[in-house]
């Protein structure tokens, strides 16, 4: 039976649509969550850019993330920002998004190149053209993904 519906138990907590896309844009990285065809989760550190209803991570062209998306494209990707870890209170003041969506290798050259792109901008202090000069070094060697999103859901303790 599938738990897709269950709410939010703290609703005190909940977020908007536009905070979960802040949280997202300010964390330096996700973690992937898949499932293979037998039902064994996996879990991985990506590091995600978000582009409109659109989440681009780079990886390997082999290996269990991409097998597992093979076997089954629903994906669950997760940011945390913690901000203070309160012991006097029992508790950890955070930020945290749960996004869920169908995962697929980005086959077309030009949005996976521009999926590199947005990567690169992100992550790095380096010009437009070094930037398309390290793609295009890497880029039959790299793969992408994109998670088509169809749920955002933000919550906090802060």
């Amino acid at each position: 039976m599938s738990t897709k519906n269950t709410p939010l138990r703290r609703k005190d907590r909940l977020r908007t649509e536009t905070e979960a896309r802040d949280i997202i844009n300010g964390c330096d990285f996700a973690v992937l969550s898949t499932a293979d065809d037998d039902n064994m989760p996996y879990g991985v550190s990506v590091s995600v850019v978000m582009e409109e209803n659109h989440l681009y991570f780079h990886c390997a062209k082999a290996g269990r993330k991409l097998e597992n998306i093979q076997q089954n494209p629903h994906v669950c990707v997760t940011f945390a920002k913690v901000r203070l870890v309160d012991g006097e209170n029992f508790t950890t003041r955070y930020k945290s998004v749960i996004a869920e969506g169908t995962a697929a290798v980005v086959e077309e050259e030009t949005e996976k190149c521009h999926a590199l792109q947005l990567i690169c901008r992100r992550y790095t202090q380096h010009s437009d053209e070094e930037i398309d000069a390290y793609i295009q070094r890497y880029f039959a060697q790299t793969g992408v993904v994109r998670v088509d999103l169809e749920s955002i859901s933000a919550k906090a303790n802060i």
